[in-house]
């Protein structure tokens, strides 16, 4: 009993120096990162534009309006940017994303234990925050991981409910919390946030035989909180200057249109379980066995353990869900990867099981490798893939700059320190004077009439150029 009890401890102990040396590792790569151009510089500009109009209920984009993204996630940009301008992307990284990555990490390992060995529970977070694909996704500046975080957060006040005895006393608070963190997971992100804690909800206690337990959280009650939420942003919206364009884009364009037919992304409806292949690495082939195993006995539901029937939930339902959604990007299913990890678990578990610890060690080993590589070939990436030195090349330029083929390039006017960025078409760089700037993807180098033009940087993705 007591060695049992000292071997316990000794373990969190382990656990609570590799998930310290894990935050310290990230910070540091954090301060390493060179902004993407195509979202997050751009996420810089709608931020820097909230700040100067003080409006921080309908967000701009230069001249247009910008309905992608709720506000919530922009006003946590918003106040980190009033703090440390100089610092602001590892922060915002820092605060936006591996903070909440490590949150996701920790209910979901909550979620887990309640109805798992602590042991296992402890693996599954290890490998859950290593997974070289969710590594580099808590490395982005994106809302999806705060997002999750909300989630996660509304399916472990349900699951743990769903643990105690009497399951039929869940306090009015709670349930309140269930509905709240809803809600703020659509003002980070969207939609997303609704249906990702519904689906998993019903499929679990359908998958239990326990339907009945849906009045239990009060569904009536909850869509009443959810709707008189984001009511009040509605309204917000609706009185401001272009709140009602605002409005419109945001149900049609950003909501309906998303799921139906999607502006960008479009991907036909294999597209997931093809990726899930790669992105899934190293636990493709357990996720793979344990699905089918699942999927083979669902008839036998009545007899699997509840952190089966919890994984599955959270995995397959909404695996479905997001391949009948027109748009498609691989983040958008970052909330199903805790089901992941457990279904790939439960299966070495299950296979393994006088060794499975020493596997699951093994993968998270792999995982641990694999980012460890990846930061120290973060330098040689930022210099060769990057606008991080092209972005302080012309922040030390007072000569107007041009891009060609290029229009994301405008993204980084406010880091170089000028009004404007044009970009211009082959039959129009005559307009570009002696000694200004282009700016311009290395692939379209040959459009350039380089008889009048010199170049004075590039590396292998971008190039810039001085006319003559």
């Amino acid at each position: 009993m007591y060695l049992k009890t000292d071997e316990t401890k000794e373990n969190r102990e382990r656990y609570k120096i590799f998930f310290i040396i894990y935050f310290l590792f990230m910070v540091g790569i954090a301060f390493l990162r060179t902004p993407d151009l195509r979202n997050e510089l751009k996420y810089f500009l709608v931020t820097d534009q909230m700040l100067t109009t003080k409006n921080f209920v309908i967000l701009g984009y230069f001249n247009e309006l910008y309905p992608d993204k709720p506000p919530i996630y922009f006003w946590l940009l918003g106040i980190i940017r009033s703090i440390s301008k100089d610092s602001f992307y590892p922060l915002a990284l820092i605060f936006g994303s591996i903070i909440p990555a490590m949150i996701t990490g920790v209910l979901g390992f909550k979620i887990f234990k309640l109805y798992w060995s602590e042991k296992m529970a402890y693996l599954s977070l290890a490998i859950f925050i290593t997974l070289p694909y969710l590594l580099g996704i808590s490395l982005v500046l994106r809302m999806d991981y705060l997002m999750t975080a909300f989630i996660f957060g509304a399916l472990y006040i349900f699951f743990k409910s769903y643990s105690e005895k009497d399951k039929k006393k869940i306090s009015l608070q709670n349930i309140f919390l269930i509905y709240l963190f809803i809600a703020l997971g659509v003002l980070i992100k969207g939609g997303a946030a609704i249906v990702i804690p519904v689906l998993t909800i019903l499929t679990f206690l359908y998958l239990d035989r326990n339907l009945k337990y849906l009045k239990n959280i009060k569904p009536l009650f909850g869509i009443g909180v959810i709707f008189s939420i984001l009511g009040l942003w509605f309204l917000l919206i609706l009185n401001l200057p272009n709140g009602k364009e605002y409005a419109s884009l945001l149900l049609g364009r950003e909501t309906i249109g998303r799921v139906v037919k999607a502006k960008t992304h479009t991907r036909p409806i294999y597209y997931y379980i093809k990726n899930l292949i790669f992105t899934a690495l190293p636990l493709t082939p357990f996720l793979v066995r344990g699905s089918i195993n699942s999927l083979k006995n669902i008839k036998l539901r009545h007899k699997w353990k509840l952190v089966d029937k919890i994984s599955l939930s959270l995995f397959l339902p909404n695996l479905l869900f997001f391949s009948l959604v027109s748009g498609k990007l691989d983040i958008y299913l970052l909330p199903l990867y805790y089901g992941i990890v457990v279904i790939s678990l439960r299966f070495i578990e299950h296979e393994w099981s006088g060794t499975k610890e020493s596997i699951c060690k093994k993968i998270l080993y792999i995982n641990v490798g694999i980012g460890i590589l990846c930061a120290v070939a973060l330098p040689y990436y930022n210099k060769n893939y990057t606008l991080n030195d092209t972005i302080q090349i012309l922040k030390g330029n007072t000569q107007k700059v041009y891009s060609y083929r290029f229009n994301d390039a405008k993204n980084i006017i406010t880091e170089i320190d000028k009004t404007s960025l044009d970009d211009l078409p082959l039959d129009e760089l005559y307009k570009i004077n002696e000694g200004e700037l282009l700016v311009a993807r290395k692939k379209y180098y040959k459009d350039i009439p380089l008889q009048n033009f010199k170049e004075i940087y590039s590396n292998k993705e971008y190039i810039i150029l001085i006319r003559e």
